[in-house]
């Protein structure tokens, strides 16, 4: 058993005492302090003090938020150049704490992208607009009007994302300034052909030699890979007077058999068209062509590229569409025509 003095336990009395003392001392000093001042963080951006604010953490969870999703839907993303820097400290109670601005400060800073989306002609961005519905309907509009043109213009949405840009609200005249230089070149494209084609004529002593001479004809086909859209006779649409050979843009196009070249012209919803006659009555024609590698009065053997495949005219894609005909009426093309006659 171990015996404490009265000596010892005065002295630990009088210990006590003073801790008591000092741990009042210090929460009263704690108790002031608290009384007048408060904790805040200052913020620096760019090493420039912007503000004080009451809370480091929310400060951050609003610009993480502010940076992921934007003040508006059209924000394509945001980039913060400078990360703000945070200092503790301790201010008087009526230094005004500035949360709402410092944050509209950092937001500031920021390099904001809005996702538009641009409307490209023939690789060459010609405007801009904010959605993608709106670039829809100016590509619809545009290819729409181009649907019978012989040069048609590759219309494509592409989804950019700029800091400054001056989006078009007229989508129809946006849709016309495009569709403008596409018609005027046509236009001239027609015009050319229809002046080349006016100044040739086949002499009436040369079709009616080929009339009269006995037909021993095995049409072949137009072209070499194809896929068969449309047969001749009724569909929705009407009687369909000849058999629609789908195959891809500019393929070659050739004659089905020996003969002259009447036409090869543009033809309302033919488009351009190539017409050939053949001896014992029989004529074919050629038509929605991109373009021709023929002319009015040119001699022709079978297999000869007369045209490459197009969507001119009435037509909803590229394909040769082929009418055989015999004294003007039309004849199912596919009771005469095969691809085991091509050779």
């Amino acid at each position: 058993m171990i015996r404490v003095s009265g000596k010892t336990k005065q002295a630990c009395g009088v210990f006590g005492k003073v801790v008591l003392a000092v741990l009042v001392s210090a929460l009263s000093i704690v108790a002031i302090v608290l009384a007048t001042y408060k904790p805040v963080y200052s913020v620096l951006i760019d090493g420039e003090f912007q503000g004080y604010v009451s809370s480091k953490t929310k400060l951050q969870d609003d610009i993480e938020t502010y940076l992921q999703e934007g003040d508006s839907d059209k924000v394509g993303y945001i980039l913060l150049k400078t990360r703000p820097e945070y200092e503790f400290d301790l201010v008087k109670k009526d230094v005004p704490t500035k949360d709402d601005e410092v944050l509209q400060l950092v937001k500031e800073s920021c390099d904001i992208y809005y996702r538009v989306y641009a409307i490209n002609v023939n690789n060459k961005d010609v405007c801009l607009v904010e959605s993608l519905q709106d670039a829809q309907t100016i590509v619809d509009s545009v290819n729409a009007a181009q649907k019978s043109y012989t040069k048609k213009a590759t219309v494509m949405i592409s989804e950019k994302y700029e800091k400054e840009f001056n989006a078009v609200t007229d989508l129809k005249s946006a849709a016309n300034d495009i569709i403008k230089p596409i018609k005027d070149e046509n236009a001239k494209l027609v015009k050319k052909v229809q002046t080349y084609a006016a100044t040739k004529t086949v002499p009436q002593s040369v079709l009616d030699a080929l009339k009269s001479q006995s037909a021993d004809l095995k049409f072949g086909l137009p072209v070499s890979s194809y896929v068969i859209t449309s047969r001749y006779g009724w569909r929705r649409s009407g009687y369909h007077t000849g058999c629609d050979y789908a195959a891809p843009m500019g393929t070659p196009i050739h004659a089905t058999e020996d003969g002259v070249v009447t036409c090869a012209e543009w033809k309302g919803n033919y488009g351009y068209l190539v017409k050939i006659q053949h001896v014992g009555g029989f004529e074919t024609y050629y038509a929605h062509c991109s373009r021709f590698a023929v002319s009015v009065g040119d001699q022709v053997k079978k297999g000869d590229v007369i045209a490459y495949v197009g969507s001119t005219g009435n037509s909803t894609g590229p394909h040769c569409h082929l009418e055989i005909r015999y004294d003007g009426a039309t004849i199912d093309p596919e009771s005469l025509a095969s691809a085991s006659n091509n050779v």
